[in-house]
């Protein structure tokens, strides 16, 4: 229980402590977008090792030499847990926003910095909703910010590997930009197992060699996201080094 109350201290005081922040990034965006953009990052992604710090989390990070350092991805992930952002964040590469569902926006410290971070957020009951987020996705992609997305678009309650919503791999696509496949094991044993309770675990990242679009043949990439979901679940099911 103690690990529990001092994360939901510590997040309430980066809250509180953040908001000068918030107001000034988009200040330093007018003038420099790139130091607003590595001030962002920065910040998040030091409050986010803070809380995996607190859960007494042990991670072990696996292939992140396979991410490429010159170019957006779209980073695609199987999805346990609340913390699968909390964990992967600070370990992936180059400026990476997010994609979430809508009910996200509800909690304050989320909502207000999702936007400073690229990141998205859509309404799974309405598809034009999805359409627009798969547009703004792209048009960041473009813009050189990766994306992060886990496509079977809810958690998993029993550790098994969703279907792949086809309509994220757009984003892929429609840019040209490679996929990078994520296997995360071991988040749900920090929260979701013991609701409400947070405890220590061991989680593992896996990130996977990019898979190129313009390297696949017609079909491979007609069903690129039956081919990605394949991978993951061929790096979920093999031995883990701990």
């Amino acid at each position: 229980m103690i690990r529990t109350i001092i994360t939901a201290v510590f997040l309430v005081f980066y809250f509180l402590l953040s908001l000068p922040l918030y107001g000034l990034i988009p200040l330093v965006g007018r003038v420099n977008a790139e130091l607003a953009d590595r001030m962002a990052q920065g910040s998040v992604k030091w409050a986010l090792r803070r809380i995996l710090h607190i859960a007494g989390v042990r991670l072990q990070i696996e292939g992140r030499e396979h991410i490429p350092t010159d170019e957006a991805v779209l980073y695609i992930g199987n999805h346990q847990s609340y913390f699968d952002i909390v964990a992967t964040y600070p370990n992936v590469v180059g400026n990476v926003g997010y994609v979430a569902k809508q009910e996200i926006d509800r909690i304050a410290l989320l909502r207000y910095w999702m936007p400073l971070l690229h990141g998205l957020t859509f309404d799974r009951e309405d598809p034009r909703s999805g359409m627009k987020m798969i547009i703004a996705a792209i048009d960041n992609v473009k813009a050189g910010y990766s994306m992060f997305i886990f496509p079977e678009g809810t958690r998993s309650k029993d550790g098994t590997l969703g279907e792949f919503k086809a309509g994220s791999f757009k984003i892929s696509t429609r840019t040209n930009c490679p996929v990078i496949p994520v296997a995360i094991t071991g988040t749900a044993e920090i929260f979701e197992k013991h609701i409400p309770f947070i405890r220590p675990a061991d989680v593992v990242i896996r990130f996977g060699k990019p898979i190129r679009p313009d390297e696949l043949d017609k079909e491979e990439k007609k069903h690129i996201a039956r081919l990605v979901q394949g991978t993951i679940q061929e790096m979920l099911g093999s031995k883990l080094v701990v």
